[in-house]
């Protein structure tokens, strides 16, 4: 027979006290990632195996209800290897993205998105390292789009932005794209209804709760079940808060039940229930497996919707059921979706883990945390300041162990996606989090505590960090002896609020009740193990791509590590680990491999790393006592010390970063900190330009990238150029820019010593400029060089024997030949070139070199398929450097000549003939005119 629920099940428990992140080279490989997957105008599609389409059903409909909430796209219609998919929009703040979901046997399908609306200009495909512009093309009516997703990628969801990159963030809306796996058949349990139509089926295990339900609320209506809390009295009656006494004997009011959609509801008044509220329902479908452990063991939510406070499964040891696992399914139609919560400082999230073990959600269903109503104030959502209400997000694990998600589709949250809590042994498989809306406090991930967190798969849209770990108790701004709370209430004046204070203590301690620790409790171990791979992540707002530290309380932060992770548009930086504001929590272990950063919204570094520098931390006995403070190990509760200790292993491998960005990244308080093949737009960092840093407090900092044999190298303290160009004074050379040839060329015409004042005539002298950045530079260097690799020269009459030598002076490109102030890179030509005058004394010389055998003939810069000398000239130019550096330049532009003979005309790789589809044949990117200093 079926046992009903236990006392246990009561729908209205008494509230009970409180219980205790070149030249043009850089520059044009920076656009072209801003521009990733930008246009080509064709309407060939890539060849498609066959692939086999699953669509799924729509959200919410079934067992009574006909139609879905869901709005299909008005911009997007998507096919997927020929399968028409419907786009949904997201449309509950803000349009932001549209969302095609489906799910396949292929891991690289064609997918075709037609706007019918939209005239396409440009198209941008992220992760953009893996969608390149060649990999998407455009049909000739502009009104179509085709890709393939990239096998390289090794990702389930790309985002198609259409008119607009990362950096415009709101109201376009982008396409999201999510290509699930084919579902796995043996994680469906057994759908047989049981024979009396109870929902309880004791043959197969499994719980309708949709049959459940319906039999529940009919036998137990809402109307008759709900009631207000009675007044109780407070925790903290009797005692002195900001100077305010709280009277003796002090209790919370009594509570109201008010109408649904009265707004901003306070404890202890409750919103009434709507009769279809399944809130009941759900915890009594769970005692009810509770209490038959031998024959029950699955909680099935078939196609349909279900309103309710959240699946809050809080208490449940699966071990003890059949089969030892408690396993909740939803159908691929099934919408479960949070209510207007019962009152502002309610826990509601839309999926609770509570005080569990051993439990496996399932299924391609849908948890709704109606998080904009719920916290739309005008209309009848509530305030949600974090003095006054609970944190609560969409998926929540506290206090709980061996939790796996397999396929959890999370939209809307309240607050962070999903976040976990001194939780233990957890692993997430496939999971999205799609809250693309403009709220606060809405991370992708937020592992704030755990030990052997494991997430695989992770689609997360959001408004703050894509990751974030080591924030505590984030419910700390809503406890009794916060200054926010009884700030709130006046309290320390001479017109204090006691009773408004009672009652949000009271509604403070309900839910402490309810989960059994307070919240300054939710965090109370040291992290350690957690490992994120396989993810993509957007924010519509501010935020890191992964913070690692905040208010920790003093607990370890053990042992990171990130595989294939993918931040987008994230607005404040990269990745940060803080050891503020309260006490440093001992970083140990941070790795990230094989990763992509979009840096085009970043207003920080890259890299904000902050370790300890061996200072002490004090952690009171009052911190340990009263605000969950890492307790003293010992035991007694008493003050205590540590060392704030370096972070000890830091290290980054095949990371690419989508631009650079002018400022550096500081790096301090490590021991070991490593940076292997790094790319910053698309150009693999060789030199400490490329991706500058200021370290500080470091002791071991290894940078290295592998080169083109497969050989370890050092990157090069230094720069590429940024920026480099030959002019010529020949008749037709005179109003030419060349900054886009394979070669800069030299030749000496005899009016100054390196031909700089030649002005008419029938000459055909050459110069070179090259431009530096410095940013890179911490330090007056020691010694600086200049790099070129030689080509070749022009003449096969001029003997190979014969010398010659470089000759390099600092210019300005404010100061011209035309009488101008501006003669950059990108446009100067020999009438309008930094003007100068070169003497023995102001320029640098390289060494002799002889000319060679390789013969380059005339014929602009380019001479793709000819040989290289290949050669590396090298000028001493400290001095040059050093100057600069004193003045603070940004950046340092050099004049190159030759001083030799009338026929020597010389040619060296440019910065467009090392690197880029169209470099020379022969040439390779270590030949890029380079700058490398000695610190």
């Amino acid at each position: 027979m079926i046992r009903p629920a236990g006392d246990d099940a009561d729908p209205n428990p008494a509230p009970a006290r409180r219980r205790s992140r070149v030249k043009r080279v850089i520059a044009a490989a920076a656009s072209a990632t801003i521009a990733a997957a930008s246009l080509m105008l064709t309407g060939a599609a890539p060849a498609q195996a066959a692939t086999t389409v699953h669509t799924y059903a729509p959200s919410g409909v079934g067992g009574g209800t006909t139609t879905s909430p869901d709005q299909a796209s008005t911009k997007y219609q998507v096919q997927v290897a020929g399968t028409p998919v419907q786009a949904v929009r997201y449309t509950a703040n803000r349009n932001n993205f549209d969302i095609a979901r489906f799910a396949s046997d292929s891991r690289t399908p064609t997918i075709t998105v037609t706007l019918p609306s939209t005239t396409i200009e440009t198209v941008n495909i992220y992760p953009a390292r893996y969608y390149p512009s060649s990999s998407v093309s455009v049909s000739a009516d502009k009104h179509t789009l085709t890709f393939q997703m990239s096998a390289e990628a090794g990702l389930n969801q790309a985002i198609v932005m259409v008119n607009g990159d990362s950096t415009s963030v709101t109201g376009q809306p982008y396409l999201a794209v999510i290509n699930d796996p084919l579902e796995d058949p043996a994680r469906r349990p057994n759908t047989t209804s049981a024979p009396d139509g109870s929902g309880v089926n004791l043959q197969t295990g499994v719980l309708n709760f949709r049959e459940f339900a319906a039999k529940y609320l009919a036998e137990h209506p809402n109307s008759t079940a709900q009631k207000a809390p009675a007044a109780t009295t407070s925790s903290m009656a009797g005692k002195t808060v900001n100077g305010t006494a709280i009277p003796a004997g002090q209790k919370t009011a009594a509570g109201s039940l008010v109408s649904a959609s009265t707004v901003n509801v306070r404890y202890p008044n409750v919103r009434t229930m709507a009769a279809g509220d399944v809130t009941y329902a759900l915890k009594a479908a769970i005692d009810t497996i509770k209490a038959n452990p031998t024959a029950l063991n699955t909680l099935y939510f078939p196609n349909g919707t279900y309103i309710s406070s959240g699946l809050l499964v809080n208490g449940v040891d699966g071990s003890k059921l059949k089969g030892g696992k408690l396993k909740i399914y939803t159908d691929e139609g099934a919408l479960v979706k949070n209510r207007i919560q019962a009152y502002m400082e309610a826990f509601e999230p839309a999926v609770g883990i509570i005080n569990s073990s051993n439990i496996e959600i399932d299924g391609r269903g849908i948890f709704d945390g109606n998080g904009v109503a719920n916290y739309n104030a005008r209309s009848v959502g509530d305030s949600h300041d974090a003095y006054r209400s609970q944190h609560q997000g969409g998926v929540m694990v506290m206090h709980s162990s061996d939790i796996t998600f397999n396929d959890t589709y999370l939209r809307d949250s309240k607050q962070w996606n999903y976040e976990t809590h001194s939780a233990n042994r957890v692993t997430f498989n496939n999971i999205k989090g799609l809250t693309p809306y403009p709220q606060p406090w809405i991370d992708g991930i937020d592992f704030a505590s755990g030990q052997d967190i494991t997430a695989n798969g992770v689609f997360t849209l959001g408004n703050d960090d894509a990751f974030a770990s080591g924030h505590y108790n984030p419910s700390d701004g809503f406890t009794p002896m916060a200054a926010g709370v009884w700030g709130n209430f006046q309290l320390g004046t001479s017109t204090p609020d006691i009773q408004g204070y009672a009652n949000a203590v009271g509604a403070h301690d309900a839910v402490a009740d309810e989960l059994g620790f307070d919240n300054y409790h939710w965090d109370k171990a040291e992290s350690k193990n957690i490992s994120v791979s396989n993810t993509l992540s957007w924010s519509s707002g501010a935020g890191n791509s992964i913070r690692i530290g905040w208010s920790s309380w003093g607990y370890k932060l053990n042992n990171y590590s990130f595989d294939n992770f993918n931040s987008i548009s994230q607005g404040a930086g990269g990745i940060f680990t803080q050891n503020s504001p309260k006490p440093y929590p001992r970083i140990s272990s941070i790795v990230i491999k094989n990763s992509s950063f979009d840096t085009s919204r970043y207003t920080s570094g890259p890299i904000r790393l902050n370790g300890g520098n061996g200072s002490t931390q004090t952690i009171t006995a009052e911190d340990q006592a009263t605000y969950g403070f890492a307790p003293n190990p010992d035991g007694s509760g008493t003050t205590y010390t540590y060392t704030k200790t370096p972070i000890s292993t830091f290290k980054l491998d095949n990371v690419w970063f989508s631009q650079q960005k002018t400022n550096s990244s500081p790096l301090n308080g490590a021991t070991n900190v490593t940076l292997n093949n790094l790319r910053v737009g698309g150009q693999l960092v060789k030199y400490s330009s490329q991706f500058p840093l200021a370290p500080s407090g470091i002791s071991t900092l290894t940078s290295t990238y592998t080169d083109a044999n497969g050989q370890t190298q050092n990157v090069r303290t230094g720069a590429p150029t940024d920026g480099d160009t030959w002019v010529g004074a020949w008749t037709g050379d005179l109003s030419k820019n060349s900054s886009s040839d394979l070669t800069l060329i030299t030749r000496n015409t005899g009016v100054g010593l390196m031909g700089e004042q030649y002005t008419t005539g029938s000459g055909d002298g050459k110069l070179s400029y090259l431009q530096f950045p410095l940013n890179g530079i911490t330090k007056a260097p020691t010694q600086a060089t200049l790099r070129l690799t030689y080509v070749g020269h022009r003449y096969s009459s001029v003997p190979s024997t014969d010398t010659d030598q470089l000759l390099v002076q600092p210019v300005s490109d404010t100061t011209c030949t035309g009488g101008g102030t501006s003669c950059p890179v990108n446009t100067m030509t020999w009438q309008n070139r930094p003007s100068f005058t070169a003497t023995n004394s102001s320029v640098a010389k390289s060494a002799a070199f002889t000319l060679g055998s390789t013969v380059v003939p005339e014929g602009s810069g380019n001479h793709q398929g000819d040989a290289i000398d290949g050669r590396v000239i090298t000028v001493d130019i400290t001095s040059f450097v050093q100057s600069a550096y004193a003045a603070k330049q940004p950046t340092l532009l050099l004049a190159v000549g030759n001083a030799g003979g009338t026929n020597h005309e010389l040619r060296f790789v440019s910065s467009e003939g090392a690197t880029g589809s169209g470099k020379l044949t022969n040439a390779d990117a270590d030949m890029v005119p380079a700058l490398t200093v000695t610190p």
